[in-house]
Order: structure tokens, then sequence, then C-alpha cells
């Protein structure tokens, strides 16, 4: 399962290169399982512009993900007297990430779909 995330991370990183994104960062001496594969918008996108891309990749059934909703802001941390920018890196980062498909079964054919799918939201 892990080399064929890894082969699946390879493309997209390949594909994904020449956006406006933040690609995984991969260290040099380890190997990742890629659990997840979490791109995020660069700063010159605003909120809207990440909520757009998120939702019109949703409508074409692409299973897009946000991992992870900042901690703080969860009702019974709001409820435990946190607030919304009590962590406005953590809060920055959720503005930004999108976690696409990633699961050993994904086929190249599926994965064309949702680079080709990112790639016509994002310009």
């Amino acid at each position: 399962y892990i080399s064929k995330r890894n082969n699946i991370a390879k493309r997209y990183d390949y594909a994904l290169k020449n956006l406006p994104l933040n690609l995984p960062y991969k260290s040099k001496n380890t190997v990742s399982s890629y659990h997840l594969y979490v791109i995020t918008l660069k700063k010159s996108f605003s909120k809207k512009d990440h909520s757009s891309i998120f939702k019109q990749l949703k409508k074409k059934g692409i299973g897009v993900n946000l991992h992870y909703i900042p901690v703080h802001t969860h009702p019974y941390y709001l409820k435990k007297g946190f607030k919304r920018g009590d962590f406005p890196i953590a809060e920055e980062y959720y503005k930004r990430a999108i976690s696409l498909p990633m699961y050993p079964k994904l086929s190249i054919k599926e994965q064309n779909f949702v680079i080709k799918s990112l790639k016509e939201c994002i310009k």
C-alpha cells in the first residue's frame, strides 16, 4: 500500500508542480505512507477562491476533503473559552488546505480526472 500511495503522490507532484499550490513537504531521508495528500492554495487565493474550488471539485464527484478543522473552533472547545483567532496559523492553514483523493486503488484514469479538474478549477 505504501508503494502504491507513493506512486500516486509522485504523479500528483509531477502534474501539479507548476500550479499556484504548495505541495506536501517531503524529507529526503524518510518514506511517507501518504495517509493524506494535502495541497494548500498559495496566499494569492482568497477564502472565497478556496471554497469555490472545493465546491467545484465536489460537484464533479471528486472526494476532496478538509483536513483538519482547527480543534479550538469545534463547539466543545468554544464552550471551554477558546475562540476564533486564538490560533491564527492553524486557521490560515485550514482556509487554504484541500485533501485530494489518496488511496491505493485510485486508478491512473481517476487520478488524471482529479488533476484535470483541479487545473480547470484553478484557471
